[in-house]
C-alpha cells in the first residue's frame, strides 16, 4: 500500500515507446503515466484499474478518467453504474466542475452496457494543488460498493 502511495504521490513518467526514445510534447506517449493495479472496493465486491488522459493529471485543466471494473475473479462487470469523482478533505470541498459518466452503449429500451468493463468520465478538474481523494462509486450486480483513492498535486 505504501509503494502504491508512493506511485500516486509522485506520478511518475509515461513509458517510451517501443523506439525508446522518449516521447515529445508533439507525440504523447503510448501508455498512460498515472496507471493502478486493480485494487479492490470496500467491501471487496469489485476490482477497480483505472488512469487518466492526460497522465499525470494536470492542474487546472480539464481531464477524463478511465476505470476498468472487474469482478474478484478479474470478469470485467459490464452492467453497472459507475461514478467517479474527486474531493479535497482537508478543504471541506470537490472540484469546480460537474464531470460527467459516459453512459456506454445503450440500447432502445434504454438499457446500458460498458463492453470490456470500462467505464469513462469526462470534465474532471484539479482547481488547486494539494490532497486529493478520487472517489469510485459502483453499482453493479454484486452490490453497491466504493473505493478512495488519495492523490497528491
Amino acid at each position: 500500500m505504501i509503494a502504491l502511495l508512493a506511485l500516486l504521490a509522485c506520478g511518475g513518467d509515461a513509458p517510451a515507446p517501443s523506439g525508446g526514445a522518449a516521447p515529445t510534447a508533439a507525440e504523447p506517449a503510448a501508455e498512460p503515466a498515472l496507471s493502478v493495479a486493480p485494487l479492490p472496493t470496500v467491501n471487496k465486491l469489485y476490482r477497480i484499474t483505472w488512469h487518466t488522459t492526460p497522465a499525470p493529471p494536470p492542474l487546472s485543466t480539464l481531464f477524463e478518467i478511465e476505470a476498468v471494473v472487474t469482478d474478484p475473479a478479474g470478469a470485467p462487470v459490464e452492467d453497472a453504474q459507475v461514478r467517479i469523482n474527486a474531493r479535497m478533505p482537508q478543504h471541506g470541498h470537490g472540484m469546480a466542475t460537474n464531470p460527467e459518466d459516459d453512459p456506454g452503449t445503450c440500447d432502445a429500451a434504454g438499457a446500458c452496457t460498458h463492453p470490456g468493463g470500462r467505464y469513462l468520465t469526462r470534465g474532471m478538474k484539479f482547481h488547486m494543488p494539494g490532497e486529493w481523494t478520487l472517489r469510485f462509486d459502483v453499482e453493479g450486480p454484486a452490490g453497491a460498493d466504493h473505493l478512495e483513492v488519495p492523490l497528491r498535486l
